[in-house]
């Protein structure tokens, strides 16, 4: 039977509706839109056009997956993190719009202070220490993760933005690679795991069943990263650096108290777009 634009939307919403997908109507033009390699408006004013039975069946493959809740993200192979447009796969952490604040502080930071060497300590996919290269005149950034799928991301992403020759990736479990060889930094930045462990099971489905726990899980307090790093900072940071984290909405006092009890000082904290607390920041003396 032959398919077109609308039809296939059509089944599309009704499918990921009953699926309790709250955006399913963005999630279908997005998913639709890039197998046709168009932009969403074509699919408006093109909406009587028969779409190849190739296209159709693959449409209809990706729509069953998406209704579990598979991530978007996740389907497309992509996302957008400050204007850019990250590789993302399974595995790692799907990146969120609360986290570009965070290098946002960083960056106006390195251009305050003629920051020239960065280290992103849990990096992912690589979307902090690349966007703030990107942005900055930073000289290199380290980028450390304990995952090989993250590490190769972090790596594909850099080339594919142009600063891989700015960076630096390293396997490493937190910061023991630059412990290990006496590497300092002017700052160092991390989104860590921050969820309560009793708290994973009550996240939503896309997060709780498809992201990677490990990115996820902070430990019985959700502050288990935040004392791990910071304790290991003091040993990479030069004299005058900075300490940058993402936190969650409620953990701004705890992560402020953890940098504090280890000799940190002028530490601030710094809203998101939705004024929740989302980043902390002290100095090393």
């Amino acid at each position: 039977m032959k398919m077109t634009i609308t039809k296939l939307l059509k089944m599309s919403y009704e499918k990921l509706s009953k699926s309790g997908i709250e955006s399913y109507q963005l999630d279908s033009q997005i998913i639709l839109a890039n197998l046709l390699e168009k932009n969403r408006i074509y699919l408006h004013t093109n909406k009587f056009d028969e779409v190849s039975e190739k296209v159709a069946d693959k449409f209809i493959e990706l729509m069953d997956l998406r209704s579990t809740g598979y991530p978007l993200q996740y389907i497309l192979g992509y996302c957008e993190f400050m204007g850019m447009q990250f590789r993302i796969e399974e595995g790692v952490l799907i990146p969120r719009q609360d986290t570009e604040i965070l290098a946002l502080i960083c960056i106006n930071k390195i251009h305050e202070e003629n920051i020239k060497e960065i280290c992103d300590v849990a990096c992912g996919s690589g979307i902090i220490g690349i966007s703030i290269l990107k942005n900055s005149k930073c000289q290199s950034a380290h980028m450390f993760d304990i995952s090989d799928k993250a590490l190769e991301l972090t790596e594909i992403n850099a080339k594919k933005l142009g600063v891989v020759e700015r960076s630096l990736i390293f396997k490493s479990d937190l910061l023991n690679h630059a412990i290990e060889h006496n590497i300092k930094y002017d700052l160092i930045v991390s989104n860590p795991p921050y969820i309560k462990t009793g708290e994973i099971k009550n996240l939503m489905k896309d997060v709780r069943d498809f992201e990677p726990v490990q990115a996820l899980d902070g430990g019985e307090d959700g502050l288990s990263f935040y004392r791990k790093i910071t304790k290991e900072s003091l040993y990479c940071l030069k004299k005058n650096g900075f300490l940058c984290f993402e936190i969650g909405y409620d953990e701004r006092f705890d992560v402020m108290n953890i940098l504090e009890e280890n000799g940190f000082s002028n530490i601030e904290c710094y809203k998101d777009l939705g004024n929740n607390d989302r980043v902390v920041l002290g100095r090393f003396k």
